[in-house]
């Protein structure tokens, strides 16, 4: 075990004050859009800066003590744990939304008319790429140092608060675009949702990087699958697989943990 040991209690001001500032970026920026200076077309600009916003705020209010990348969980304790992990992370991350397909098709939603597999397979890795960048600044952050700050409380109680400090960040952004009801209340679900199974790459790999790439594959094959190969949905079929997905990832962090963890040795959370 390294000697980096967690804080005795999560600290509430330090995690408070890091909300805070993590929320004030994103709601800065989303200003633009909610007061139509800017279209919603842009939106693609400000993200990736919003994304930095997690890291920033981890740096402000870390503990001056040790290593800053050791704080944000940015080393690798162990190749072999962060191997294992990622090859989970893409089983996990294609099984959901693939569970999802089998179901809609069961409640009879369509088939898309055509699907791009040739172009969904030359895109996916190149978009997994970009995100898995773009994503470095937020999982330092949220499963890199908040993550470590809450460990005490035990992993579930800390993955959960932490997936809903991450819709709260990204509730600006939400409101600023107009995104109302089921794509609204999807969008902020799904986002707690698969919060647990990002926090089970962080703790059985001992670093963010596995939780940068599962986010990557969040944004890039977890969208493929779900954008490409149903068709249109009714109302009530596309509530019930919202749902259905909210349950499964939950399902796939608590398989990944039970499972997976036994191979995995304990890690600096």
């Amino acid at each position: 075990m390294s000697s980096h040991q967690p804080p005795p209690r999560p600290d509430a001001l330090r995690v408070g004050l890091f909300l805070l500032l993590a929320v004030a970026v994103s709601t800065a920026l989303a200003l633009p859009f909610a007061a139509s200076w800017l279209p919603a077309d842009a939106v693609g600009l400000v993200v990736p800066l919003a994304q930095l916003a997690p890291l920033a705020a981890a740096l402000v209010v870390r503990r001056r003590a040790g290593r800053w990348y050791r704080d944000l969980a940015l080393t690798i304790p162990s190749w072999r744990a962060l191997a294992l992990t990622v090859a989970v992370m893409v089983a996990a991350f294609a099984l959901v939304p693939v569970l999802r397909v089998l179901l809609g098709l069961a409640l009879g939603a369509p088939l898309a008319a055509e699907v791009p597999l040739l172009s969904l397979a030359l895109a996916v890795p190149l978009v997994w790429l970009v995100q898995s960048l773009f994503a470095i600044g937020e999982e330092a952050g949220w499963r890199g140092w908040l993550h470590r700050e809450l460990a005490p409380v035990g992993f579930w109680p800390a993955a959960l608060l932490t997936g809903l400090m991450w819709a709260l960040w990204h509730l600006p952004i939400v409101l600023a675009l107009g995104l109302q009801g089921r794509e609204a209340v999807g969008y902020l679900a799904t986002i707690l949702a698969v919060a647990p199974l990002l926090a089970a790459a962080r703790e059985l790999s001992g670093t963010a990087w596995a939780a940068v790439i599962g986010h990557g594959l969040f944004s890039s094959l977890r969208v493929a699958i779900d954008q490409n190969v149903l068709g249109a949905l009714d109302p009530a079929t596309a509530w019930i697989l919202e749902i259905a997905s909210w349950a499964l990832w939950i399902a796939a962090a608590w398989a990944v943990l039970r499972l997976v963890g036994p191979l995995c040795s304990p890690r600096v959370r």
